[in-house]
């Protein structure tokens, strides 16, 4: 059977991404640093081959236990790293707790950075393994009221690029999710201006079919949906003036 390790699988994509895979027949692992809310998840009908329990992403014992007790239970393998786990404030830079700040670097950026790393025996001991971080269109260029977040999932898709490349010698495919905004309690008090363009047209359950249509696929990089396209697009094509224009017309600056 196969096996995939999730992060941040509580709630909103996580928990969406778990029951696609547990649908079609997959052992699933759900991880998250609220643990209560994994072994409810795992007390039902709806997982039933299946482990699970607390991971702190931030914590690098935390993830190493979490990634130990998924081995135990799948006989050493992974099929499917979900890299998910993540956090989003939005606002204006200066205005914002530095508290915030901290969490989206340490959360976005070294949670997944250590999870990546750690989960990496059992990735390289899976024939065909592959490994997914959520990204986000917010990579494309960077995004004002989104400045901190937008700087950490710029971490994310260059990391994903350079693994990408240097994990496919040991078999390891690597490849990102992009999507918008999410209807996910993530988007939660979202400054109005962003919402304008940035509308939330896709369900955590959208989400978990674009990931197994990924796996499907052969590519390193999916941007879902025609805005996130046409961001990344003009990001791409334009000088970065009109790149920078483009930005800032949608986002109402």
């Amino acid at each position: 059977m196969k096996a995939v390790f999730i992060t941040g699988a509580a709630s909103g994509i996580g928990l969406a991404t778990a029951r696609r895979f547990a649908s079609e027949g997959w052992f699933v692992g759900l991880y998250d640093i609220d643990a209560e809310a994994v072994g409810r998840h795992l007390s039902g009908e709806e997982f039933p081959a299946s482990c699970g329990g607390a991971c702190d992403v931030t914590d690098r014992d935390s993830v190493k236990k979490a990634v130990a007790h998924f081995a135990e239970a799948t006989n050493g393998r992974m099929d499917v790293l979900i890299n998910n786990a993540g956090v989003l404030t939005a606002g204006h830079f200066e205005s914002n707790a530095s508290e915030a700040h901290d969490a989206m670097i340490r959360v976005n950026v070294l949670g997944l950075t250590n999870v990546a790393q750690l989960a990496f025996p059992l990735l390289q001991g899976t024939a065909n393994s592959t490994l997914v971080n959520l990204c986000s269109v917010s990579c494309a260029h960077g995004v004002p009221l989104l400045a901190v977040y937008s700087a950490s999932k710029f971490y994310v898709n260059g990391l994903t690029q350079a693994l990408s490349i240097e994990w496919a010698e040991h078999g390891i495919r690597v490849l990102s999710i992009k999507p918008p905004f999410v209807r996910t309690a993530m988007i939660d008090g979202m400054p109005e201006q962003l919402m304008k363009y940035f509308t939330v047209d896709f369900s955590p359950g959208q989400i978990a079919d674009a990931i197994m249509n990924a796996l499907a696929g052969s590519g390193h990089s999916y941007l879902l949906g025609w805005k996130a396209k046409t961001l990344g697009f003009f990001s791409k094509v334009l000088p970065a003036p009109l790149a920078r224009r483009v930005v800032m017309y949608v986002t109402g600056y």
